[in-house]
């Protein structure tokens, strides 16, 4: 029997995790849409770094198409067959520890290569930097830089922190304000070879955060490159690619003069260094090695959201999903799958949905972007209280999971090469 509902032709502004995985199950579902991305090319934007993602089965791939390939396809450690794995070093000695598993599982994908997978089959409209949105009658309204105008059912802001969808909503900026997180930081990317590698991948295959007096120092390995193997698939030498972060609470970091903003780029690293010295060896590797050209020039800013009367935040037919909605630091490593589950809810919705009802469909789309907002902000407080909860001992939570400690930091296992998947090249 067809149903005599009006189709809902869904608008994507965005083509960044959330409005990927929001078209792929679309897709699946067999409802219209349309994907636009604000960039002219898939090349232009940098892939950026790496992804935790929790218990990633349940969180999303389960509703996605079936011809696409497997998420584990994009892990960040591919070649080499290790678990996904961050730990956490404590002041007081303790190290705590989440890592793949049956119970917890999880994987640290490519940022670049999980977009790459979730673009497949897509027709993304590049190029499209949205400037205006409108309801108007039974629909809305999108129009772009170029002045092209496009129509629909209902647009979905997935066009990050800075969402320009935001902007068009009433109160959207009074309700979702951005604030810049109270944290100093320097940031720098740096590359290692051979036995440096293996000496980081011990610290946590994925990433580590090792935690100072005052300064926590965060650590992760964003790909491996010229992995070589003997015939047998054992691993002889590669370089890996690793960027860091290191930070510290300061209420004056947004100050125009503070010294983030100040120092040269030489002053930063000499600072940096410095401030490692009380960490051990192993630790201090990666910002010790760490060139003025591979420090980030910029002052490195962490944003997040804070709301005032979210309540009063109309959508109607126009929602916001990922951190166009609710931006949030990095501590917890659950902003992507914050926005991902937002995109999975907002699919559910889109999919049982009465079109037909004026009112009934405008009140559930509010509905949903409350609850989004709602859950958003928790996860914010959570990410603001993990990082501050580090520099006071307590249990960290990373990807989904509450760490669990452990005594001693197993040996790093015999590296070999992962034969069950061919890795995505980006």
């Amino acid at each position: 029997m067809t149903s005599s509902r009006p189709k809902l032709h869904v608008i994507i502004i965005g083509a960044g995790i959330s409005g990927l995985v929001l078209a792929q199950c679309l897709r699946k579902q067999g409802i219209s849409f349309e994907i636009f991305e604000r960039d002219e090319g898939p090349a232009v934007r940098k892939g950026g770094y790496c992804l935790g993602l929790h218990d990633p089965e349940n969180l999303f791939v389960k509703y996605l198409p079936d011809d696409l390939p497997s998420v584990w396809s994009t892990c960040h450690l591919l070649p080499l067959d290790l678990p996904s794995q961050l730990i956490t070093y404590l002041p007081n000695g303790i190290a705590f520890r989440v890592q793949d598993g049956e119970e917890t599982p999880c994987v640290r994908v490519s940022r670049a290569k999980l977009r790459e997978m979730l673009g497949r089959h897509l027709e993304i409209k590049w190029g499209r930097k949205a400037v205006g949105v409108w309801e108007e009658g039974e629909g809305v309204v999108v129009r772009f830089e170029s002045e092209e105008v496009v129509r629909g059912g209902l647009v979905v802001g997935c066009d990050g922190i800075f969402s320009g969808v935001r902007k068009c909503i009433p109160n959207g900026l009074d309700c979702i304000q951005l604030q810049q997180f109270p944290a100093a930081v320097v940031a720098g990317d740096v590359v290692l070879e051979g036995e440096e590698v293996k000496r980081q991948l011990r610290n946590g295959h994925s990433a580590y955060v090792s935690v100072g007096k005052e300064w926590g120092l965060f650590v992760g390995l964003n790909k491996l490159v010229n992995v070589k193997a003997d015939e047998e698939g054992d691993v002889e030498g590669m370089k890996g690619e690793y960027y860091w972060i290191l930070s510290r609470f300061d209420k004056d970091v947004a100050d125009e003069k503070h010294w983030t903003k100040t120092m040269t780029d030489e002053e930063k690293l000499a600072m940096a260094k410095e401030k490692v010295k009380e960490m051990r060896e192993e630790f201090r590797i990666v910002v010790e090695k760490t060139t003025v050209e591979g420090l980030k020039s910029s002052a490195w800013s962490m944003w997040y959201s804070a709301v005032q009367g979210a309540e009063y935040l109309k959508t109607s037919r126009v929602v916001l999903i990922g951190d166009a909605a609710h931006p949030m630091t990095p501590a917890r490593g659950e902003g992507a799958v914050v926005a991902i589950r937002d995109a999975v809810q907002l699919s559910k919705v889109l999919r049982t949905i009465d079109t037909s009802d004026e009112a009934s469909l405008k009140s559930t789309l509010q509905d949903f972007q409350q609850d989004v907002l709602t859950k958003g902000f928790e996860a914010i407080r959570g990410a603001r209280e993990a990082f501050e909860g580090v520099f006071q001992n307590r249990t960290p939570m990373a990807w989904g999971w509450e760490m669990a400690p452990i005594r001693q930091v197993p040996p790093l296992p015999p590296l070999k090469l992962k034969m069950a998947f061919e890795p995505l090249e980006v």
